[in-house]
């Protein structure tokens, strides 16, 4: 069944925070140490941060038999949305989850005249070729203080 996407409600907020809690350690733990996961859920993921997001309409969800599966979160940067989050359940992964919510995201960028941009880090070879499968090009980011693709 292909995943339905749309704008979260205050109602998905555990849900939401499930996808931080069960993707966020294996994407960073290994690279960064458990420490720098930690610190990121509780900063990132914490209700009063998704809480926010979701109040603000900035966050969408991916949905399987009304399951949150995977989200999104962007934000204003100018006239362009920045892609700040995206994660997928692990058990839904390379399911065309990831590619639906950043479909998703693309609109809302159309949507307001503006691209799409994200950002990653630049040894991580599984999201750089995920991003370019996705129509994205390699840049520096537009923001300072990072060493991100």
């Amino acid at each position: 069944m292909t995943p339905i996407v749309r704008p979260a409600t205050a109602d998905d907020l555990a849900a939401v925070r499930l996808i931080g809690i069960l993707s966020w350690p294996p994407t960073y733990g290994p690279t960064r140490g458990a420490g720098y996961a930690v610190a990121g859920l509780d900063r990132y993921w914490s209700d009063e941060a998704i809480g926010t997001a979701i109040r603000e309409e900035r966050v969408d969800v991916a949905c399987r038999d009304d399951t949150v599966i995977g989200m999104s979160e962007v934000d204003r940067m100018g006239n362009d949305l920045v892609l700040w989050k995206l994660y997928v359940a692990p058990d839904q992964q390379h399911r065309g989850v990831g590619r639906r919510l950043v479909d998703a995201g693309k609109e809302r960028a159309r949507a307001i005249g503006g691209d799409l941009v994200t950002e990653y880090d630049i040894g991580n070879a599984t999201v750089r070729g995920f991003y370019l499968r996705q129509g994205f090009r390699d840049d520096v980011a537009p923001w300072p203080g990072t060493d991100a693709v």
